[in-house]
């Protein structure tokens, strides 16, 4: 299949075939295709293998219509996205000879699960296709879930556009879903939009569990950045106690250990930054703003192996992570360890 054979097939499709697929394509089931166009669901669902025949779609699974359908939207979705949109068609009065077999209504968990499995980025017209389901309860916990997962898995292969578009649909079908505000928060700041990341760090930060802190420790960072450091204290040291990650804990004691650097107090930046490599022994940011404080202390040689450390704990993270964990400061710090080294040399 192509774009120029769709079309061609698409434009054959008899008025009612168009019908019953735009009725589809708008999420409604059977019953409301049967209802709108005045005929039998069995009448729908021989349309339906009607049509999946006109496009080739006789799949190994072509007794269950959940196959039908959602290969007949991954279809739309690749070659017509914008027949997703929620435009109604208009209704027609044909009578269809019922000619199949009474089928269950598909879950429809697993058929947007199926047609989601090549987790390519979803376009505006697609999500608001999907948006349109009404979920049960089960679906309602169980697709969040999956939206943040493989938007997740699109962050961590630094393709953040389509983390953005998986990301967005789970909050938009949970609200309160702390782990994809944070998640959607980290992708907008790689994608440059520090006030959308921020908006959903602080819908984050309202739930008292890892994301939550992550959140603030995130949020503790860009106020670092803008030099708002008192700002940045106030938001870790109330949360430091109750942190268990690891990982979270040493990035709080990194950016405490930031902020107090940054106001000259380098005994209680040492303090922390010295903590911040005792729970993540190769953390990067630290050993770089452990060398600045031993710089300002006149810890020359101490600053050298900081910066030593650093430079070959970031080639290694760079090696393993790429692009997601490339911090505009690292950049930076990276020109100075390089300018030091080579002095000492």
């Amino acid at each position: 299949m192509n774009q120029q054979k769709f079309e061609v097939i698409f434009e054959k499709l008899t008025s009612r075939r168009k019908e019953v697929l735009h009725r589809i394509l708008t999420g409604e089931t059977d019953a409301d295709i049967a209802a709108a166009m005045n005929i039998g669901e069995a009448s729908v669902r021989k349309f339906i293998e009607r049509i999946c025949q006109e496009f080739g779609l006789n799949s190994e699974h072509s007794e269950s219509r959940r196959y039908k359908r959602s290969e007949l939207v991954t279809l739309v979705a690749k070659y017509k996205p914008d027949l997703l949109s929620e435009d109604q068609p208009q209704v027609t009065h044909q009578v269809t000879v019922a000619e199949s077999d009474e089928v269950d209504d598909a879950n429809v968990t697993d058929f947007i699960l199926q047609l989601l499995s090549n987790k390519q980025a979803i376009n505006e017209e697609f999500s608001k296709f999907l948006l349109r389901f009404n979920f049960n309860e089960q679906e309602k916990k169980q697709m969040p879930k999956a939206f943040n997962k493989i938007g997740y898995e699109h962050y961590l292969n630094s393709d953040f556009n389509a983390a953005l578009s998986y990301l967005k649909i789970a909050v938009e079908l949970k609200p309160d879903f702390g782990a994809a505000h944070y998640n959607l928060g980290a992708t907008y700041e790689k994608l440059d939009n520090v006030t959308q990341a921020c908006e959903h760090y602080k819908i984050a930060m309202q739930y008292q569990n890892r994301a939550a802190d992550a959140a603030i420790n995130n949020l503790a960072r860009l106020e670092i950045l803008q030099g708002n450091n008192i700002a940045a204290l106030e938001l870790i040291e109330p949360i430091l106690s109750r942190a268990k990650d690891h990982t979270v804990k040493a990035a709080l004691h990194k950016n405490l250990g930031w902020a107090y650097f940054q106001q000259n107090l380098y005994p209680q930046a040492k303090q922390h930054l010295l903590i911040a490599l005792e729970l993540e022994i190769d953390y990067v940011p630290a050993y770089a703003l452990l060398a600045q404080v031993q710089e300002a202390e006149g810890d020359k040689q101490g600053a050298i192996l900081s910066w030593h450390n650093f430079l070959e704990s970031y080639s290694h993270d760079q090696k393993l992570k790429g692009v997601r964990c490339k911090l505009p400061e690292l950049e930076v710090w990276k020109l100075n360890a390089m300018r030091t080294v080579n002095i000492s040399s």
